[in-house]
């Protein structure tokens, strides 16, 4: 799609934009919003609200919605100067519509297509940068009720994914395209209880227009059940993933894994905390796999004092392999993580660490939220190298036996001023240690994020 196009939709969109959206909540998974909620905002100015819901025939209704997303980046240094560098930097754009239709008590059809583009990347836009239009969400539902309050529902098409606190699936929303799985999805909600199981592959994203299409290389196999008692949750799940060119320092190989996890999140009073630990084992070509992590996040406000300030440890560390000669891989796989795990300046990526992270959030008004962190990560093992969110391998071990990585620290603020519009702006500073000093390039990276969403 040539520039003046892009115009063309802005300007088909502007319409929508200024009718107001909906007041209910809005969510990252549009799928998962209540959309009958949302309509009630109908007839109180906020015209998007009566395109939610929207009676069309006998027992059949119509929801209509989308994202807008504009983002500037400019990254000095990337790849710690390793890496092609961009002049001015990059200008990316993600837009989606969507339409949800409901036919009777038991069946759903939702459609979500998306658009996203980049300009100014000096090496020219990455995987996770273009996809100029997709479905990112297709799929048929349907949805019956169980005994008392409890329902059973399958879901099979293609569909964003996310689990627990994203650690292991996400739809990957801090990049410019987003993940996708072909799945097919059997959940029940029963009690307390919310169990999902599904089995998938990711999608294979292609540049242009409606040419994405299944990565046979790689398949994800799930049972993820949640039990939720007076806003405490306590998450069980097991996960089988098999990735047939996996790359490690070994090697390269076919990988077979599965992960074990246990999470337990909630808030009481001031206080918050969310804990969650995995063991995986498996097989990487002939060669065994016993890898394992744990992280932490704990937290406290002070809710009556002025601008609410937050304050949050984040404390996490994932195995590394330690002998690449023993027959044994003891690196960690987080799979198919959100792409901003440590940040939004997304140099690192969750395999072989540990770090330790206090945060400080303010809020001096209802609309804003102000954010500084300090991010210390260093190697798990020295025989193992540093990793990309992606999971590719960026810096092998050579012959350093160091394990300080990096220093990261990161500034943000987050302005709300009206349902459905964000306005976020970060700044971060990642300032070498000496394993990147010993291994290769290693100036100082600094990032700069401008976005402008619109949800709708």
């Amino acid at each position: 799609m040539n520039q003046p196009a892009h115009r063309h939709v802005a300007l088909l969109l502007l319409p929508l934009l200024a009718a107001g959206g909906a007041r209910a909540e809005l969510l990252q998974l549009r799928y998962t919003e209540d959309f009958v909620a949302q309509r009630e905002a109908c007839g109180d100015g906020h015209q998007m609200a009566c395109w939610k819901a929207r009676p069309i025939a006998a027992d059949m209704s119509l929801s209509v919605g989308g994202d807008l997303r504009w983002r500037y980046e400019y990254t000095l240094n990337p790849g710690y100067g390793g890496e092609p560098q961009d002049r001015w930097g990059a200008w990316l754009q993600r837009h989606s519509l969507f339409g949800d239709l409901r036919m009777g008590e038991h069946w759903r059809a939702f459609a979500q297509v998306g658009m996203s583009l980049a300009n100014g990347r000096a090496g020219g836009p990455a995987p996770v940068d273009e996809n100029r239009l997709d479905p990112v969400n297709l799929f048929v539902e349907w949805q019956g009720a169980l005994k008392g309050e409890g329902r059973i529902g399958l879901r099979t098409g293609i569909q964003e994914m996310r689990f627990g606190s994203a650690r292991m699936i996400d739809m990957r929303d801090g990049t410019n395209v987003r993940r996708s799985f072909n799945a097919v999805r059997v959940y029940a909600d029963v009690a307390s209880w919310r169990i999902d199981a599904f089995s998938a592959e990711p999608r294979l994203t292609r540049p242009g227009s409606f040419d994405d299409g299944r990565d046979r290389s790689q398949a994800l196999h799930g049972l993820y059940a949640v039990r939720t008692v007076a806003g405490h949750a306590l998450d069980f799940y097991l996960l089988h993933y098999e990735d047939q060119s996996a790359e490690y320092v070994q090697g390269t190989g076919h990988e077979r894994r599965w992960t074990l996890g246990l999470r337990t999140s909630g808030a009481r009073g001031n206080r918050d905390w969310n804990l969650e630990s995995a063991i995986q084992w498996g097989r990487f070509g002939d060669r065994s796999i016993r890898a394992w992590t744990i992280a932490t996040e704990s937290g406290y406000e002070f809710s009556k004092r002025t601008w609410r300030p937050r304050l949050a440890l984040l404390a996490a560390v994932a195995s590394g392999d330690r002998d690449p000669a023993d027959g044994r891989l003891g690196s960690f796989n987080p799979m198919y993580p959100r792409g901003n795990y440590f940040g939004e300046e997304a140099s690192l990526g969750p395999r072989n660490f540990f770090n330790i992270q206090p945060t400080l959030s303010l809020h001096p008004t209802g609309s804003v939220e102000l954010s500084a962190s300090l991010d210390l990560f260093w190697r798990h093992s020295t025989a193992d190298g540093v990793y990309a969110p992606n999971g590719q391998l960026v810096r092998s071990p050579g012959n350093s036996t160091a394990r300080h990585v990096a220093t990261i620290v990161s500034l943000g603020a987050t302005w709300t001023p009206s349902p459905g519009w964000t306005t976020a702006a970060v700044f971060a500073w990642s300032e070498p240690g000496r394993f990147l000093r010993e291994t290769g390039p290693h100036e100082t990276l600094r990032y700069l994020e401008l976005t402008l969403q619109y949800q709708f």
